[in-house]
């Protein structure tokens, strides 16, 4: 399949500006966040996803991934004069892989230990899949490694090599699971990583607005995170220049997005958002009320559609191309192999 090529009619070079990835986690949770990644690309600016492959809509945003790439492909996308206007290549867009240990069920099943398991068979969230993994996590690590396997090869089984790898809600960070990452990305030729050290935080977490808790919170991702930069970084694997988002997951408004350019400096930056269609009427929407599918409780349904209105607002393209912003592919740092023997 031939992909157009930018032409250069745009009044954006990329040789002379800094470059954006608008990235969107958790592509088949459900049909409201399936769809509403997808609407991300088609009228926004999303210009990557990555999915959650023992996610109940997983096979359908497989499949509605594939038809996306071919609007790309035939130039059809509604969002195809807003992405000239920014200098996007046109280009395949990036399907990750979103690892998960805390939500649904583990695809090894019975294999899987059930002490890294709720009473019901189900992960435990974060917190408990912390506490689990501090307690005994490296006693079951060819178990973590088996699962993490299974969950990148349902993508390989569908004709798809994820173009890079996080996880979700950042358990890529603990370290009993950071020690398998660069077997997995050598294994799969997965050569760009998500590193969440993330810049600002003070700025704008505690005085936008006052959040002692979550920046708390955001303190102690970007103490693991800078742990994984060094090693990331040792291992020559591929990873934005910057990353946005840790603590912000759907409350990204205009102004907040408008402080992360600000802070973005040159090469490639990664905003880490959380956009889908509403499931509820957020103005009578209780978090603890959503809809809990055999664990995939989603505490952000009531908030990610507007970060969906933002991606697709026409305020954000004026601002990327004030600002000289180019939108472009995580896929563009990665280097041509990776190193086999890497330690």
């Amino acid at each position: 399949m031939q992909y157009p090529q930018r032409t250069g009619s745009s009044g954006v070079s990329p040789a002379t500006c800094r470059t954006l990835v608008l990235h969107a986690d958790d592509f088949g949770m459900n049909e409201a966040v399936t769809d509403g990644i997808l609407s991300g690309f088609r009228d926004g600016l999303l210009t990557s996803t990555a999915i959650l492959t023992n996610a109940p809509d997983c096979e359908r945003a497989i499949s509605r991934w594939q038809g996306l790439q071919s609007q790309l492909a035939q130039c059809s996308l509604p969002s195809a004069s807003a992405r000239v206007r920014l200098s996007d290549s046109l280009s395949p867009f990036d399907l990750g892989i979103h690892l998960n240990l805390t939500q649904g069920r583990p695809l090894t099943a019975d294999k899987y230990p059930p002490l890294l398991l709720d009473d019901e068979g189900r992960f435990p969230g974060a917190f408990g899949l912390a506490i689990r993994l501090l307690i005994s996590g490296w006693r079951f690590r060819a178990a973590i490694e088996h699962e993490l396997t299974d969950q990148i090869e349902v993508l390989l089984d569908h004709g798809i090599a994820p173009t890079h790898l996080n996880a979700h809600q950042y358990t890529d960070l603990f370290p009993a699971i950071a020690a398998i990452v660069p077997k997995l990305l050598r294994r799969y030729s997965i050569r760009v990583v998500r590193v969440p050290w993330e810049r600002g935080l003070s700025r704008t977490t505690l005085l936008r607005p006052f959040e002692p808790a979550n920046w708390c919170l955001g303190q102690v991702k970007r103490l693991f995170a800078f742990r994984h930069l060094v090693e990331m970084t040792r291992q020559g694997v591929a990873h934005p220049a910057a990353f946005f988002g840790t603590s912000h997951a759907g409350r990204i408004s205009f102004d907040l997005l408008r402080t992360f350019v600000a802070m973005a400096g040159h090469g490639l930056t990664e905003i880490g958002m959380h956009p889908g269609h509403p499931v509820l009427d957020t103005r009578t929407s209780d978090p603890k009320q959503m809809p809990n599918r055999d664990g995939w409780h989603d505490p952000l349904a009531h908030s990610r559609s507007g970060e969906l209105s933002l991606l697709s607002s026409p305020e954000l393209v004026q601002l990327l191309e004030a600002q000289h912003i180019r939108l472009g592919r995580l896929s563009e740092i990665a280097p041509p192999a990776l190193t086999a023997n890497a330690a």
